[in-house]
């Protein structure tokens, strides 16, 4: 029995950092407040209140609209947590096929419980699940942010392959250039000298990096929007990149 015990053991996933530290976070936020698990799973992934949650769901679509989404889509929210973005998405009338991908069980429940026509998948690796060529967009708000930078470059990579040519990958990340962000890195060496340690891994991504990223993977050159940029679409915090697939390989070469 014990031998078999072992053998379960190790066949169990083994969960990445970021995996372990948004679980526990997730049932952290659930255990404080038992009476609203809706409400926790929105203050698990950065809503104050759930007039926050809506509004910063309807900024996801304002910025998914303004980089040229359109109903019949097929998209692919990456790291979609409880369905802040398919919350906005259905409520503003989108349509289309989504697909959210999470690795928190609990979140992958609540939103297939309010947005039931779309597609929800658990996902542990590093990888979309999408079949080649096959999204017009791919999404993630607050993904990269919480990933090695090695990490970021994989889903990328991946993200290339899901896409449509012409499609596109846009995703939030946090620079120590941005005035804003700077309270991030703050708070986290604080936490560190005061001899706690994080909640979870925030990582900080430079343009030229992500540059660097979308020339290895054939992305056409990246476009930047400051996180406080709010001329055409509501200011964001985090700053955005979005990386478009080229039409064609020659299209690539000639840029």
């Amino acid at each position: 029995m014990q031998l078999f015990r072992l053998w379960k053991r190790r066949q169990r996933p083994k969960l990445s950092h970021s995996v372990r530290d948004y679980q526990a976070l997730v049932k952290m936020h659930l255990r404080r407040q038992p009476d609203d698990p809706r409400f926790a799973l929105a203050n698990a992934i950065g809503a104050e209140t759930m007039e926050q949650f809506h509004a910063q769901g309807d900024a996801h679509v304002a910025v998914l609209r303004y980089h040229g989404l359109e109903n019949g889509m097929n998209v692919y929210d990456l790291g979609c947590g409880c369905g802040r973005t398919a919350q906005a998405l259905q409520r503003l009338g989108w349509t289309g096929n989504y697909t959210g991908a999470d690795v928190v069980p609990e979140l992958l429940a609540e939103l297939a419980r309010q947005c039931p026509t779309y597609y929800a998948v658990l996902n542990y690796d590093r990888t979309i699940k999408a079949e080649n060529a096959s999204l017009d967009m791919l999404f993630n708000w607050s993904v990269f942010t919480h990933l090695l930078p090695a990490e970021s470059f994989l889903y990328m990579e991946d993200a290339f392959r899901a896409l449509k040519p012409g499609g596109k990958l846009l995703f939030s990340f946090l620079e120590l250039e941005e005035p804003e962000h700077d309270r991030v890195w703050r708070d986290e060496l604080a936490r560190l000298r005061n001899g706690h340690d994080a909640e979870q891994l925030d990582t900080f991504l430079h343009r030229d990096w992500i540059k660097r990223f979308a020339r290895e993977v054939g992305f056409a050159e990246p476009q930047f929007t400051s996180g406080t940029d709010g001329s055409n679409h509501p200011q964001f915090w985090q700053a955005i990149a979005v990386m478009q697939k080229p039409f064609t390989t020659h299209d690539f070469e000639a840029r």
